[in-house]
């Protein structure tokens, strides 16, 4: 779960027809969300919105998996500490300190990535309904498939095309 950022107050709610990215940000993202196999990883997602509907990864965020840490109060990953394996939470406060950063550097929150480990790339129930809605969701499966998807108001996703350049 992540929180809504103050800079997307007032921005379009549309879903980006296409999230664009460089190879060494592909390059980021599977290194670190890959590295915790097999819990799940997770960063965050920085960059700018176009003109064009379009977003723009400019960096990754890497992030450490604290579902169940005793001092993250997330009413459901309390119960279901050893469940890395399936689960992610990130730290509300490490959440800040990117939002911080974002500002000082003209780039907004686009959303949260994770993996996968023994699925595919495809938003389970779960990421659903943790999940912000009107952010990026982008997907790591184990086996090295990547795919972005966009959450709606009413917990659906809409794939959002990726290109890598």
């Amino acid at each position: 779960m992540f929180m809504q950022c103050a800079e997307r107050i007032g921005r379009s709610l549309n879903p980006p027809s296409m999230l664009r990215m460089d190879r060494r940000c592909l390059t980021v993202l599977h290194r670190s969300l890959l590295a915790v196999l097999p819990q799940e990883g997770c960063s965050l997602l920085l960059g700018t919105a176009l003109s064009d509907g379009t977003q723009r990864l400019m960096t990754v965020w890497p992030a450490c998996n604290r579902w169940g840490a005793a001092d993250l109060d997330l009413p459901w990953s309390s119960a279901f500490s050893d469940a890395r394996v399936s689960n992610f939470a990130l730290d509300p406060g490490e959440q800040l300190s990117a939002q911080r950063w974002c500002r000082a550097r003209g780039q907004i929150l686009l959303g949260v990535a994770h993996s996968h480990p023994s699925g595919d790339a495809v938003p389970s129930a779960a990421d659903r309904q943790r999940g912000v809605p009107h952010q990026l969701m982008l997907i790591l499966a184990a086996q090295g498939g990547i795919q972005a998807w966009w959450l709606e108001e009413d917990r659906r996703v809409r794939p959002v095309l990726i290109d890598v350049s």
